[in-house]
Protein backbone atom coordinates (compact mmCIF):
# COMPACT_ATOMS: atom_id res chain seq x y z
CA UNK A 1 0.00 0.00 0.00
CA UNK A 2 1.50 3.15 -1.06
CA UNK A 3 0.92 5.75 1.57
CA UNK A 4 1.31 9.52 0.89
CA UNK A 5 2.43 12.42 2.66
CA UNK A 6 1.30 14.81 0.14
CA UNK A 7 -1.32 17.63 0.96
CA UNK A 8 -4.23 18.29 -0.66
CA UNK A 9 -2.61 21.92 -1.53
CA UNK A 10 -0.18 20.11 -3.01
CA UNK A 11 -2.38 18.37 -5.82
CA UNK A 12 -2.17 19.50 -9.28
CA UNK A 13 -4.76 19.28 -12.15
CA UNK A 14 -1.95 17.25 -14.05
CA UNK A 15 -1.30 15.30 -10.79
CA UNK A 16 -5.25 13.73 -11.47
CA UNK A 17 -5.20 13.42 -15.07
CA UNK A 18 -2.06 11.76 -15.29
CA UNK A 19 -3.37 9.17 -12.67
CA UNK A 20 -0.65 9.99 -9.86
CA UNK A 21 -3.32 10.79 -6.76
CA UNK A 22 -3.99 7.66 -4.50
CA UNK A 23 -8.09 7.13 -3.42
CA UNK A 24 -7.29 7.73 -0.24
CA UNK A 25 -6.44 11.63 -1.57
CA UNK A 26 -9.25 11.62 -3.63
CA UNK A 27 -11.57 11.21 -0.54
CA UNK A 28 -9.84 13.85 1.24
CA UNK A 29 -10.71 16.40 -1.36
CA UNK A 30 -14.49 15.19 -1.50
CA UNK A 31 -14.28 15.62 2.44
CA UNK A 32 -13.29 19.11 2.31
CA UNK A 33 -13.95 20.36 -0.96
CA UNK A 34 -17.44 18.18 -2.15
CA UNK A 35 -15.71 17.72 -5.54
CA UNK A 36 -16.21 14.51 -7.30
CA UNK A 37 -14.61 12.72 -9.56
CA UNK A 38 -15.14 10.72 -12.37
CA UNK A 39 -12.60 8.17 -13.83
CA UNK A 40 -12.72 5.75 -16.38
CA UNK A 41 -9.46 3.18 -16.74
CA UNK A 42 -7.35 5.01 -14.18
CA UNK A 43 -7.63 8.59 -15.74
CA UNK A 44 -9.56 11.52 -14.81
CA UNK A 45 -12.38 12.22 -17.10
CA UNK A 46 -14.40 15.02 -15.18
CA UNK A 47 -14.62 17.14 -12.06
CA UNK A 48 -17.99 18.04 -10.70
CA UNK A 49 -18.81 20.03 -7.55
CA UNK A 50 -21.56 17.64 -5.43
CA UNK A 51 -25.18 19.25 -5.21
CA UNK A 52 -26.55 18.56 -1.61
CA UNK A 53 -29.95 19.49 -1.30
Amino acid sequence: MMISTRKVQEITLANLKNGEVTLMELNEIYEKLGFVFVVNQGKLTRIKKEIKH
